[in-house]
């Protein structure tokens, strides 16, 4: 059975990620000095009352390899294949630090990293 996992950026509502059975790697939003993970817990509205306040963009960053490993490793232990979508390697180092948690699984050959070349 293969397991469907992307990071935060793809926008997908609770209910689509339940219904599907995803798992999210959480990439981190960066406003000025903190620092945020990306979920259910960001106040959009909030985030953007910052910038307009702020006449700025809060920063996206990648997700820890930490992060990756431990939403991955469920998985890796039952034997499963994943799916896993990123976003764009353009904008974000997000697909290397899937790639590098899959190497440190040693799981290179059960996860297979697809680049989105989009934002969301």
């Amino acid at each position: 059975m293969i397991k469907i996992i992307s990071d935060s950026t793809c926008d997908l509502s609770q209910e689509v990620l339940e219904r599907y059975d995803i798992d999210i790697i959480p990439l981190h939003i960066v406003k000025g000095d903190e620092e945020l993970e990306d979920g259910p817990q960001i106040d959009i509205h909030a985030l953007y009352e910052w910038a307009d306040k702020n006449k700025t963009t809060p920063k996206t960053s990648a997700p820890s390899i930490e992060t990756a490993i431990n939403v991955m490793r469920p998985y890796i232990d039952e034997g499963r294949e994943i799916i896993c979508f990123s976003i764009s390697s353009e904008m974000s180092t997000s697909i290397n630090v899937i790639r590098m948690a899959a190497e440190e699984l040693d799981a290179e050959d059960k996860v297979t990293v697809i680049d989105s070349r989009n934002l969301s």
